[in-house]
């Protein structure tokens, strides 16, 4: 799996702006609805995938958002993990892979 390239602070707009991931789409030249968003903030990541129209993957760790305030937030993500050991197995399951 390749996660380049990474983006900083730098980078302007943020997210929850889809600019961020657009931009990286533009450089693998894959459209948006192709990639997953994998993120540990519904607020910024899942938020930013969504609006791209990518899927998207919260990463909660720790069951935060299990929690019934995050129950009506905007975004909901497409999937959740508690590790990013699983998102590998999570893409295999869901998703045709290519090289």
């Amino acid at each position: 799996m390749t996660f380049a390239p990474a983006l900083s602070r730098e980078f302007r707009p943020y997210k929850p702006d889809p600019a961020p991931l657009l931009h990286i789409c533009s450089i693998w030249e894959v459209p948006p609805n192709e990639v997953m968003m994998i993120g540990d903030s519904l607020k910024d990541d899942v938020a930013c995938g969504k609006r791209a129209g990518a899927f998207t993957c919260l990463l909660d760790e720790t069951g935060r958002y299990d929690s019934p305030e995050f129950a009506n937030v905007e975004f909901k993500p497409d999937y959740k993990v508690s590790s990013l050991a699983e998102v590998y197995s999570l893409l295999e399951t869901n998703f045709e892979l290519t090289p």
